[in-house]
């Protein structure tokens, strides 16, 4: 017991600070929070007393075993390799030889000390359960002491507020809902609400990855606006920045009137409160959702996830994990997939219900909420949990990652679909990850509406960017702005508020739902959300003012394959950083290195023909130059264009 609780408090302190230390290395790491300090010495503890139960059997089978020298040294080279790689910045083996050698001298100081040292362990290991309980209730206490201090400082609400919902379907493309002309039933629910209120058919993602586009749908800025293209820094006291570089959020603005505010995320990667997100919101659930997620952020968890989660399913070790019931150990995620990092066990859309449902339910408060969800189960690995009985692909589906054809590997690399039965696969297990999200989706409706919620609820359903699919030479999403990567889906819902059956052709962009949601609160407009309003376009009261909406992205570094094979054939952002200017006809897109492109996306939506240098756009270009001189980011784009329009449009332009 001494070993495990000692262990594990130091290894959940390391852990932290070494999460701070490393932060560069954001993409490779699980993250971690306060309760990691409890939850590793009771993983710790678990695991150190089955190596001592094993210890003690081997002693009864063999005799001749010294109890007490094998299994100390056994729990002090456990400690000390738990110590060393804490550190994140040793290699394995230099861990395990350094651990060996460390457990050796203890060992024989031990064997020296016997009598000495077991009196001090049995001294002391009351005072390390002391530790270990304080720690869970300090940890617990000042969360819940903060949420209950935060609802108490809240202003009166407005009587029958409506409650506020707002879900992103993580890596969500448009043209694979039903509602947006979908072949496929993927999306029922969200059928049922774009029958039932407000569908935007032409909605823009501000950023074609998580972080960028969730700041966004907070804040109602675009990325030059908010000034988060990246991962923030941490710095190693764990002071932060100001979060969200100071902008108000819809959260915090919602909380001044009244509401108490929730968030909920499947995407622990990009959309965590370690990562600024916690601004206005008095509760936040992202880590330690379930046992396996607890485990697999502890270390000896992390290892564990690095040596078998990666091995194939038929292996033994996965074999023995199913048997035992704990699949929800193999349900791996993106997290911390990054090279040299080990990934993470699902957050499921089920789970996120149950967090928000549990809050819900957790005080029947007479103020209304806003409640802040992310589903992650669109995002790749496609297809839902492996038990899912999707229409599609059914079960014990998971494709692999997009590949380089292997027949032009060398010569004329290309990213293609092997042959249409994987490519068909593909997209079945995409669909099926919408479908799973969107029964989701239903549950939770079915739940609100039992509790009596939803007759005074306003539902906004939309993605934070889409996904490519091989489109374009490009796998998955974040090193591009092409359509299939920020085109999304957008449904207002509150009957009685908000129109039923209507459909909004006109291009807008998502960044607009806080602006939005204050006005169909009919709370004063927030001068800090800087996009336009979208109620007036459902109700035809004014015409769309935006000339044109940008999307960002700044530089990015290849993590994979096929992001190598991708820079060689299409201009993305591994070779500097791109912007985009969509508008109901057009989609302009520059780089800052690399050029621009030009489609119309009305008669090519697939943007397979770059009319950019075609003599017919040049009067095109020069327009779209000015609609984008209110953001001012398209100063090389003009440049450029002026060598390809007549000398009228360039001085047009220019003044």
């Amino acid at each position: 017991m001494w070993f495990g609780i000692f262990a594990g408090l130091i290894e959940g302190c390391l852990l932290i600070v070494f999460q701070r230390l490393n932060w560069r290395n954001w993409g490779a790491m699980l993250h971690v929070s306060a309760p990691i300090v409890w939850i590793s010495p009771l993983v710790d503890l678990v695991l150190f007393a089955l190596v001592v139960a094993l210890i003690a059997i081997a002693a009864k089978v063999f005799p001749k075993i010294l109890l007490f020298a094998t299994a100390t040294f056994c729990l002090s080279f456990l400690t000390a390799y738990d110590w060393l790689t804490c550190i994140g910045r040793l290699r394995h083996w230099s861990c395990f030889l350094l651990a060996v050698g460390l457990a050796s001298v203890f060992t024989r100081w031990a064997k020296r000390n016997e009598g000495g040292l077991a009196k001090f362990w049995r001294r002391t290991t009351p005072v390390l359960v002391t530790l270990l309980l304080v720690a869970f209730v300090l940890i617990h206490l000042r969360s819940a002491w903060r949420e209950r201090h935060e609802l108490t400082r809240l202003p009166a609400a407005t009587p029958d507020a409506p409650n506020v919902l707002i879900v992103v379907f993580d890596t969500l493309r448009a043209d694979h809902v039903s509602s947006y002309g979908y072949p496929r039933e993927t999306s029922p629910n969200i059928d049922r609400l774009a029958r039932e209120g407000a569908l935007f058919e032409n909605a823009i993602a501000p950023a074609p990855w998580s972080l960028p586009s969730h700041v966004s749908l907070l804040t109602g800025k675009y990325q030059f606006e908010h000034g988060i293209g990246d991962v923030p820094p941490m710095s190693v006291t764990g002071l932060r920045a100001p979060a969200m570089n100071g902008s108000e959020t819809l959260s915090e603005i919602l909380e001044q009137h009244g509401y108490r505010t929730g968030a909920f995320s499947a995407n622990r990667t990009y959309f965590s409160a370690n990562l600024g997100f916690f601004k206005g919101f008095s509760h936040f659930e992202d880590y330690y959702d379930s046992v396996a997620d607890c485990f697999v952020r502890t270390l000896f968890g992390r290892e564990f996830a690095r040596v078998y989660l990666t091995r194939s399913d038929r292996s033994g070790p996965r074999r023995l994990i199913r048997w035992l019931g704990w699949e929800s150990l193999l349900d791996k995620d993106d997290e911390g997939a990054a090279p040299g990092g080990t990934q993470g066990v699902r957050k499921r859309a089920p789970e996120v219900n149950r967090e928000v449902l549990r809050w819900i339910d957790s005080s029947r408060h007479t103020r209304p909420f806003f409640a802040f969800l992310n589903y992650f189960d669109v995002h790749h690995r496609y297809g839902g949990p492996a038990s899912f009985n999707g229409p599609w692909s059914g079960t014990g589906k998971q494709v692999s990652r997009l590949r380089i054809h292997p027949a032009r590997r060398d010569d004329s690399p290309s990213l293609e679909l092997t042959d249409d039965k994987w490519n068909e696969e593909l997209m079945n297990e995409y669909d099926d990850g919408i479908k799973y999200d969107d029964d989701a989706l239903g549950e939770l409706f079915r739940n609100l509406e039992a509790r009596g919620y939803l007759k005074n609820t306003l539902v906004v359903v939309t993605s934070d960017h889409g996904e490519s699919l091989g489109e374009h030479h490009i796998a998955y999403h974040g090193e591009a702005l092409y359509r299939e990567q920020i085109y999304v889906p957008l449904v207002f819902w509150f009957p009685g508020h908000v129109p039923a059956g209507k459909r909004v052709s006109g291009v807008i962009s998502n960044a607009s739902i806080p602006a939005t949601v204050m006005s169909v609160l009919s709370f004063a407009p927030v001068a800090d959300f800087r996009r336009p309003t979208l109620d007036a376009l459902w109700s035809g009261s004014a015409p769309n003012s935006n000339a044109g909406v940008v999307s960002e992205v700044a530089q990015i570094y290849p993590t994979a394959a096929e992001d190598l094979v991708s820079e060689k054939l299409v201009p993305t952002a591994m070779q500097g950083a791109m912007k985009s200017l969509t508008t109901d006809q057009w989609q302009l897109i520059t780089h800052e290195r690399l050029g621009n492109q030009l489609y119309d996306h009305t008669r090519d939506p697939h943007e397979l023909k770059d009319v950019f240098s075609a003599a017919d756009s040049h009067a095109i270009v020069g327009k779209l130059m000015q609609r984008a001189s209110p953001f001012r980011l398209f100063e090389r784009c003009a440049i450029r264009a002026i060598k390809h329009i007549w000398w009228a449009d360039a001085f047009a332009i220019c003044c």
